[in-house]
């Protein structure tokens, strides 16, 4: 799968073409083993996966092939011998041929440092996905253990597909790409791959197509609601305790908490819990959910938090609809004790509700205050580490929710925006709230009274509008980089065909809350993006290194429209020849090596870390050089004197 690029300015559009109607597309948080990024995409028939960069695959004549055995007396053993029997099981799949890189990774093309497609993976499903979700799954750094999280997601892909024929499915596969070998094998039909998936049928799902699907992954045992304070104190001191008092005894077994939602009965919303083992996820038969809710409205989005456990926030939902109403429910919180009957058995509470300012209605109309609705809201998204939301309404508008109040300026009502503004030029065309008294009285004192306008008002006053204005398309995408200062997060946001992006949202909400009017920051539009005429179907966010997040270097974008995937990237300049070329990656040495360091300390160094530092330490062998190993032991041998 190669890639056409297009370079205007500072940005470069690395444009795919896609057979198929492309839906949503996310970029999987973990790498591969060799190095490569991946890529999820839901199109028509199934979910389509890249392999972009890292070491590449070998050609099929450089794996090596099984010898045959040597021939004995003449004769040779490979004689087939055919036995029919009714009794025999059906034949085992055989096992999924392993894939084998190259030593070092691909090498650029000096005019064009793009990385390539290592593997393109098509997986048929039957059915035509829709929505994609994948599970927060932070790095493993000195700031976060490996013992903190699941063991599959170290060589397994999890994620969830929502699909046109009303089911729900988890699918896993093997991290590492697969060879072109196992994409040639085919076994009952189909190549093999390696996929287990789990199927939620829709007689135990939904009625109807679903409109989202979100996951995450918490413990399993199951959390004492007595000993929490308050589900929305979820920074306060004594919550603080609460996970310091969770995370001192490290969880053996994890669970996955899928949610998924559909218009059904006015808006419905299904909750399922998986056990998740270290190579699979374990479903028990029959399937059955683990909480339904019914909502006020149908939901437009529904998401899990984005903060990650021993953290009591990072099981709760944030469900927004679009009349303007976002609520956050908390699955795990116990129910309201007023509200409380002797049938409740299952926990689960709304614990915070959010709403959108009004509409402006026109100047000199006759509504009544009691019948202007709120804005419609686009898309809603967690930031801040899950302690504030950011919006996106259908004029434009942007706004944030300070959930928590832990922000610059907490608002004196939390349910209002803390801070607010606007983006795009057409928002005039869109709504005709947006327009200013001022702006509408100067447009009818120019128009000359004929009877053509006279006729045209008149149809604008007593009849209804024959061709009402349709909300643009919208979305958020928010994407986080831990730091030993809290965790910087990046958002990019589109409406219509318009992207717009905050690189540090911490330091948009600062400078934003102390400057004045007139000096007040703004999302920057990202220039340069040529969708040939389609939509934006979704938007998701590559990620970034320490030192590009120090020099603010916008992290790369993978956008999906109808039939393509776009990435949208920094113009890199051709590849330096020199000896200095290899100064800049110093930086990024020196993080790996302390890296490494900390998980050999833990006894979690993989084969290729310690094998990078052996080579290392070989390196830098010499009288007086420094060890680069933890802890070196020193040997000392008696003299043959004494």
């Amino acid at each position: 799968m190669k890639h056409v690029v297009t370079a205007q300015g500072k940005l470069a559009e690395l444009r795919y073409e896609l057979p198929h109607r492309a839906h949503d597309a996310h970029v999987y948080p973990v790498k591969a083993p060799n190095g490569s990024t991946i890529a999820i995409y839901a199109h028509e028939t199934g979910v389509g996966l890249l392999w972009r960069g890292g070491r590449p695959l070998k050609s099929a004549l450089a794996q090596k092939q099984p010898e045959k055995p040597p021939k004995v007396n003449g004769t040779s053993t490979d004689v087939v011998m055919i036995i029919d029997s009714d009794d025999d099981e059906p034949a085992k799949a055989p096992p999924v041929p392993k894939a084998e890189f190259a030593d070092e990774e691909e090498e650029l093309d000096p005019d064009q440092p793009y990385p390539s497609v290592v593997q393109h993976l098509r997986l048929a499903l039957n059915a035509e996905v829709l929505h994609i979700a994948v599970p927060h799954v932070p790095a493993v750094s000195p700031l976060r253990a490996a013992s903190t999280m699941p063991t599959i997601f170290r060589n397994k892909i999890v994620f969830a597909v929502a699909c046109a024929d009303y089911t729900i499915r988890i699918v896993t596969l093997p991290l590492s790409p697969p060879s072109h070998a196992a994409k040639e094998a085919l076994h009952g039909g189909r190549p093999q791959y390696g996929d287990e998936i789990v199927k939620i049928a829709s007689h135990t799902g939904h009625q109807s197509i679903p409109d989202g699907v979100t996951l995450t992954w918490t413990p399993r045992a199951a959390q004492n609601a007595s000993q929490q304070p308050d589900a929305m104190q979820v920074d306060s001191q004594p919550a603080a305790d609460t996970s310091r008092g969770q995370s001192s005894g490290t969880p053996k077994d994890w669970d996955l908490l899928v949610a998924s939602h559909s218009k059904e009965i006015g808006g419905l919303l299904k909750l399922w819990r998986f056990a998740l083992s270290e190579s699979s996820v374990v479903a028990k038969s029959p399937i059955t959910a683990y909480q339904t809710l019914t909502l006020q409205a149908p939901a437009t989005r529904v998401v899990f938090n984005s903060a990650q456990y021993p953290k009591e926030r990072h099981s709760q939902l944030l469900i927004a609809d679009r009349s303007g109403i976002v609520r956050i429910y908390d699955p795990f919180a116990p129910p309201n004790r007023r509200r409380r009957t002797a049938a409740d058995v299952e926990t689960g509470q709304y614990v915070a509700l959010f709403r959108a300012p009004f509409e402006q209605p026109p100047a000199n109309s006759n509504i009544s205050p009691a019948l202007v609705s709120r804005k419609p809201l686009l898309d809603a998204a967690w930031t801040s580490d899950g302690n504030s939301i950011f919006a996106l309404l259908g004029d434009g508008e942007w706004g944030i929710w300070d959930v928590a109040r832990t922000g610059p300026s907490p608002p004196k009502d939390p349910s209002n925006f803390s801070i607010r503004g606007f983006v795009g030029t057409s928002s005039e065309s869109r709504s005709s709230s947006s327009l200013s008294p001022r702006s509408r009285k100067s447009s009818g004192s120019l128009a000359p009274m004929t009877p053509n306008t006279r006729k045209i008002r008149e149809e604008r006053l007593f009849q209804p509008s024959s061709s009402p204005v349709a909300l643009p398309r919208g979305g958020i995408n928010v994407a986080s980089l831990p730091s030993s200062d809290g965790v910087e997060e990046s958002v990019v946001f589109w409406c219509g065909s318009d992207v717009y992006r905050i690189s540090n949202f911490t330091q948009f909400w600062t400078r934003f809350v102390t400057a004045s009017a007139l000096n007040r920051p703004s999302p920057s539009r990202v220039q340069g993006v040529n969708l040939f005429g389609e939509a934006i179907t979704s938007m998701d966010q590559f990620g970034t290194t320490s030192k590009d997040a120090r020099m603010a270097i916008p992290r790369d974008l993978l956008v999906s429209t109808d039939h393509r995937l776009l990435i949208l990237t920094n113009n890199k300049e051709p590849i330096r020849n020199d000896l200095f070329a290899a100064d800049d990656s110093d930086a990024d040495e020196d993080m790996q090596h302390r890296t490494e360091s900390a998980l050999l300390s833990r006894g979690e160094l993989d084969l290729g870390g310690m094998n990078r530092l052996l080579d290392l330490e070989e390196g830098s062998s010499g009288p007086g050089a420094p060890s680069l190993l933890p802890n070196p032991r020193r040997v000392l041998f008696a003299s043959s004197a004494a």
